[in-house]
């Protein structure tokens, strides 16, 4: 077994799904969570609005043709996934999307909606067509749906789920649910995957598919796994992840063993892995069997059954599972009138297990399996939740749906737990929270109760009570697990089957404010109860969520089931009887807002954008350099081609693997094929040809290597560069490889990670000391595949060699793969090796002219450049208005518990002398650290459009692949961060002296236009403590520049810049140099800084103050609307309808005109219009994005006299569809004129309506 740093991605893959001692052993080993001491902190900052998502262009027409028919009474949501709608429903208790006839059958009326209406959730017009009746040819591109029940709930309402299918293919996770009742169909929801286009003709047989099924599921302890049942199926690659994937097909492999159950999805065209689902959902008629459950022999092995005389809870634990069981049972049946999990009384099977898989407790598909001191009333319920999960909205077990999965059977867990009357062990006060103390970095009970604590009364494995807590769903942040979308705990990466544990904490904590009210993340729910709660959620998983749910559309289902079940009766729940009684309890509007409050406090409908998906590769290589010449270069397409392969296996069972070619490739990103020949190192899985078997004897550990032939670096070559496109999906951590050159006949050495230009080596290796066997643990390679994803993609590496070879050096260049005992996951291919130089091009001198004074004083300056003996041009002048350096720290002001003027931080962070240098620098130390942070006290404003950059100097020896620094950004005030940068090693530091010495670059552009603080945080774990030299960091520095190209083609060196506005510019010039019949660019020259302060010409000469007068085509006479009141200097029109702004007097007549004399003849270099704002009786300052979408101006033109009585329109004054308050329009050559006008051509509601002009300039010269 691989351990130590994967112990807890080991107990995640052994003790699947719903085990719930898993978080046990999880967190008891250290949770990283800060906190509030001595408190329970469950409030917080307020919670960012969720982005926007623009619909498809279609479904949004769809929609709003919809909404025309129904006057606008609808609710919407688009999904993220596929963005097409995944919600849509009549708002309010009478109102309907479509009225039809309540006569026709249930089936035919959803299926009449979705032809009129199925653009919404993403049919096209030919798949709408054929639910008119037509059959869904298997030739068609096009999706059918397929019926999969119908059901009419208390309400009498009746609800239609479909299937969504392809070519007779079912479309995993993809469903559709049409609700109506007898005044017509009131709202559609679920996950509808369009525009499908594949063949469904696989490639890979179905027992080739279940073979490497078991391979990919049984890498561990358990290898008697069998192929229980194999469909073929498309998927949706992001559906469950939650981003914009492809559509492939595969197929669902279900694989079974005494220890596993679990879906393989494996690719039906390539063979690879996609995803892996666990099937343990780690139940009056019952039986209790122990030590296990045979369905082939059911009455063996039964120690209790319906009728037998048990002792109350607590007893011993085959009369608990037996109680408890029957509490699940009746809780469902007398609330809800459901019997047992599949709605037709079918018996409720309970196993007491006695066997290897202990400790654990997990749902089997067919009965809850509790192992010993697991039978626990909420743990109980919490797997009996799973089955009726299963039988209702049957939620895919992977990620934010799996994430829901695990929250039902919380949250029924804990009603049982704290409504039984039943107390455990772990704590008698089920009336308050626990409140926590924060001690090294974890939260330790320190008073309270035991309210909403799963698993509090679980003691084996020698832990007691107080520390057996496995999750706390008022406060999930105690144990790891986010309270909130956007927490740092939310869980991105694939294990766990994508967080499905760890960010049920998010929906837990939903529920929590329910049922008890409470303030988090700035919003205050009011308590609604547990009756009220629970009929709310039980319809939402009934009737709105489908299998691929995910949590913004369970915030919109249980929307939709509070609007539902307003004032309908709701019967009380009870775990002792079965018979359902009235609860006088009504649910209200006031409570669907409480529901919407909830849902808002933990960001339901906000992306998890922390996990930032991103593919092993980038895709979006950098432009080469102009004029490059090539040295040698490789596409395999003829063979070997002199390239020499060789191998080396670490134990006798090495079979001698080889680098192959490689015609039947993967596809690129965007679908489309990746043609021709690649070099393969296979990564084989287990059952696959030398793919290991992880038992004695099949132990293919070992490396294997193409070395290129001798490639002499030319005279005169510069700047040498080697790229290839590569393919990388290995097994992650254990499988992978790198690139090594040779130099003259040396050893072959590892390319440095500094040394790549773009897409270097993603992660180290594992360490032998981890358990990996292959000969290049420890080393910088590529492994593992695309983020969110089990397969990889296609992308380019650029390596600088200019500091390993120089003009003269023979060299060679070895693509080495290694590989540990068994199971890969398809290996690693390289196409397309190419080494080029690219031509040193020196770059213009820039000056500034004589007639520049500092500051200039007319807005007209030149600039004179000095262009390269052999540049050719043209020349081309960028501008910046954002110069140099917004914040720098030398670190010289020493830290004091972790704080100075700039940072605020934990006291591990100190100012030490760097031995790098001697200077001062900010230092923490290596190990036994969880997050020890320094962060900006004051936030930076990185300027809109600015290209920005955050630069450190650096010494960094942290234990390879373990220890961290983290650069992290904030662009809220703190509240919120994300990683953009991180850091470990050098590659197997083990010594102080092992470290990295150098200039740190970080890209910050993502975050212009924004105020940011920036953090560093160290995290490192237990090992090694002290043998590091830890992290210095000092000369911190941000800056920000957004040149834009202002002048090209120039041929001349000097260019003279006239009526130029105050401000600070900063200017560069590039050249260009003729090579062949290309030109080259040359880097940019020295920067010049230009300060315009032309204060003599930035007067407002339209204003009434400046002497101007105004006039109009008309003006209104119901209130004092008089053209002078768009002069009078009044921008935000406070004195609106006295005075303050002119208003025409034609209703919707067109055009209007509103006239400025100026006095006498102006300079004007800059025009602004103001027109009036949404909210006018309490106007704010106008702001260059301040909308206006009730009263303003929508199509106008600004104009001047020309002297001649002729109006000419100014350069960007032609205005259309406007929707700002302030409109600036901005002249690159100023225009000479004694009048100046608004001629409007239409406007919103009735009439022109214009607050203010300015005209900004000075008196025209004589």
């Amino acid at each position: 077994m691989k351990t130590r740093k994967l112990f807890r991605a080991t107990l995640l893959s052994l003790l699947t799904v719903s085990a719930l001692v898993l978080y046990t052993f999880t967190y008891l080993s250290g949770s990283s969570a800060q906190g509030v001491k001595g408190t329970n902190p469950a409030g917080g900052l307020t919670a960012p609005a969720p982005p926007r998502v623009t619909p498809d262009p279609i479904a949004a027409q769809a929609l709003s043709a919809l909404q025309n028919a129904t006057g606008g009474r609808i609710v919407s949501h688009v999904s993220r996934e596929t963005g097409v709608y995944d919600f849509v429903r009549a708002d309010g208790a009478t109102a309907v999307l479509s009225a039809d006839n309540p006569l026709t059958a249930p089936e035919a009326r959803a299926r009449g909606f979705l032809s009129q209406h199925g653009a919404l959730v993403g049919l096209s017009a030919v798949e709408r067509s054929y639910l008119g009746g037509q059959t869904v040819s298997g030739q068609t591109t096009a999706s059918g749906l397929k019926i999969n029940r119908v059901s009419t709930d208390a309400l009498q309402n009746t609800h239609v789920k479909f299937d969504q299918t392809y070519k007779g293919v079912k479309v995993f996770g993809a469903q559709l649910a049409v609700h109506m009742n007898a005044r017509g169909i009131t709202a559609v929801n679920g996950s509808f995957v369009p525009g499908i286009k594949l063949s469904t003709t696989p490639k890979v047989t179905a027992a080739k598919a279940g073979q490497i099924a078991i391979a990919a599921a049984s890498k561990g302890p358990d290898a008697s796994l069998k192929v229980a049942k194999t469909e073929l199926a498309v998927y949706r690659l992001g559906l469950l992840e939650g981003y914009k994937g492809r559509s492939v097909l595969a197929y669902a492999v279900e694989v079974a063993g005494p220890r596993t159950r679990e879906q393989v999805w494996v690719n039906a065209q390539t063979g690879n892995v996609i995803n892996q689902i666990s099937l343990h959902a780690d139940a009056l008629n019952r039986i209790v069997y122990s030590p296990s459950y045979d369905p082939a022999n059911p009455e063996s092995n039964v120690v209790r059954r319906e009728g037998d005389i048990v002792a109350p809870p607590p007893a011993v634990p085959t009369d608990n599972l037996y109680h408890y069981t029957g509490h699940s049972y009746n809780i469902f049946k007398s609330a809800f009138g459901r019997d047992s999990y599949d709605g037709l009384g079918i018996t409720m099977r309970t196993v007491l297990l006695a066997n290897d898989q202990c400790p654990n407790a997990y749902w089997n598909g067919a009965a809850t399996n509790y192992c010993p001191d697991f039978d626990k009333d909420d743990i109980v319920a919490h797997e009996w939740g799973h089955a009726y999960t299963q039988f209702t909205h049957d939620l895919i077990y992977s990620y934010q749906s799996g994430a829901l999965n695990e929250s039902y059977s919380d949250i029924f867990g804990e009603t049982i737990d704290l409504n039984n009357g039943v107390d455990g062990t772990g704590g008698l006060d089920n009336t308050q929270p626990t409140v926590y103390t924060e001690e090294n970095g974890q939260y330790v009970p320190s008073g309270g109760g035991v309210r909403w604590r799963v698993g509090e009364d679980v003691q084996g494995l020698s832990q007691p009570a107080a520390l057996g807590i496995l999750r706390d769903m008022a406060f999930p942040e105690a144990f790891g697990d986010p309270s909130s979308v956007t927490s740092a705990e939310y869980h991105c990466d694939a294990s766990d089957g994508g967080g499905v544990h760890v960010n049920s904490g998010v929906p837990n904590k939903a529920f929590t404010l329910l049922v008890d009210g409470g303030t988090h993340n700035g919003q205050t729910v009011a308590a609604i109860g547990f009756t009220r709660a629970l009929h709310i959620y039980y319809r939402a998983m009934t009737v709105y969520q489908v299998s691929s749910t995910n949590f913004p559309q369970h915030e919109q289902a249980l929307l939709a089931s509070c609007t539902d079940l307003v004032g309908a009766p709701l019967n009380n729940f009870s775990t002792s009887l079965a018979t359902g009684t009235p609860s006088g309890q009504v649910i209200t509007a006031a409570t669907c807002e409480q529901v919407k409050t909830a849902a808002a406090a933990v960001e339901m409908n906000t992306p998890p954008a922390q996990c930032n998906f991103q593919k092993i590769l980038n895709p979006d290589t950098p432009v080469e350099c102009s004029g490059s010449n090539t040295i040698f270069s490789e596409d395999w397409e003829t063979g070997n081609n002199g390239w020499t392969l060789d191998n080396q296996g670490v134990t006798a069972d090495w079979p001698g693997t080889d680098w192959a070619l490689k015609s039947d490739l993967p596809a690129n990103l965007d679908g489309s094929a990746h043609s021709g020949t690649a070099a393969f190192a296979i990564n084989p899985k287990v059952g696959e040809p030398n793919g290991g078997t992880c038992t004695p004897g099949g132990d293919v550990s070992g490396q294997f290597w193409m070395d290129s032939p001798e490639i002499t670096i030319p005279a005169g070559a510069s700047d040498l560069k080697l790229s290839f496109e590569h393919y990388v999906q290995t097994e992650l951590e254990f499988d992978g490889g790198n690139v090594k050159i040779s130099v003259n006949g040396g050893a072959f050495t590892l390319v440095p990670q500094d040394q790549y230009v773009f897409n270097a080596p993603n992660d180290a290796l594992s360490t032998t000391a981890d358990g990996n066997t292959n000969p290049k643990a420890g080393e910088m390679a590529w492994n593992g595949a695309n983020e969110g994803e089990l397969t990889g993609s296609w992308g380019t590496t650029v390596v600088n060699l200019a500091n390993l070879t120089s003009p003269g050096d023979k060299i060679k260049v070895r693509f080495d793969f290694g590989q540990d005992g068994c199971n890969g996951n398809l290996g690693w291919l390289v196409d397309n090796v190419r080494l080029y130089s690219c031509p040193v091009f020196e770059a213009p001198t820039l000056s500034v002219g004589s007639d520049y004074g500092d500051p200039d004083k007319d807005g007209r300056f030149t600039l004179n450049w000095t262009r390269p003996a052999s540049a050719t041009g043209p020349d081309t002048i960028q501008e910046s208005t954002s110069c140099g350096p917004v914040f720098t720290d030398d670190a010289e002001t020493m830290l004091v518990t972790g704080d100075n003027s700039k940072w605020a931080g934990s006291e591990q962070w100190t100012s030490q002398p760097n031995p790098g240098d001697s200077s001062t620098a900010y230092y923490v130390p290596d190990g036994a650290l969880q997050n020890e942070s320094l962060t900006m006290k004051n936030a930076v404003a990185i300027p809109a459009g600015a290209s920005s950059t955050l630069t450190f100097t650096t010494r960094q020896g942290l234990e390879d692949g373990f220890d961290f620094g983290k650069v992290e950004v904030s662009s809220d005030g703190g509240t919120n961060f994300v990683e953009v940068a991180s850091y470990t090693g050098p590659e197997g530091a083990l010594l102080p002296t092992d470290v990295f010495e150098g200039t740190r670059s970080v890209n910050l552009s993502q975050f212009a236009g924004q105020s940011v603080k920036v953090r560093f945080r160290m995290t490192s774990d237990a090992f090694n403590v002290g043998q590091q030299a830890g992290w210095y960091v000092d000369n911190i520095a941000i800056t920000a520049s957004n040149f834009q190209t202002v002048v090209s083609g120039v041929t001349g060196t000097s260019h003279t810049f006239t009526n130029k506005p105050d401000g600070n510019f900063c200017y560069r010039v590039g050249t260009a140099y003729t090579v062949g019949p290309e030109l080259a660019s040359s880097p940019f020259s020295n920067v010049v800084n230009i300060n315009v302060a032309n204060v003599a010409c930035l007067t407002n000469v339209a204003a009434s103050s400046s002497g101007a007068t105004a006039t109009a085509s008309s003006t209104s006479t119901s209130r004092n609307y008089a053209p002078s009141g768009a002069i009078d200097g009044d921008r935000a029109g406070a004195n609106w309808e006295n005075g303050g702004g002119w208003n025409d007097g034609t209703r919707d007549v067109y055009p209007d005109w509103l006239q400025v004399n100026l006095q006498g003849s102006k300079r004007v270099r800059q025009i602004n219009v103001y027109t009036l704002q949404n909210e006018f009786r309490s106007p704010q300052e106008p702001t260059p994005l301040m909308t206006a979408n009730l009263y303003g101006l929508l199509d106008f033109e600004v104009q001047y006299e020309d002297g001649t009585g002729n109006w000419v329109t100014v350069p960007g004054g032609n205005i259309t569809g406007n929707t700002l308050v302030m409109r600036t329009i901005l002249l690159a050559d100023e225009v000479t004129t004694t009048k100046i006008r608004v001629l409007v051509t239409n406007a919103r509601e009735h009439f022109s309506r214009i607050v203010e002009v300015e005209a900004i300039g000075c008196d025209a010269q004589p």
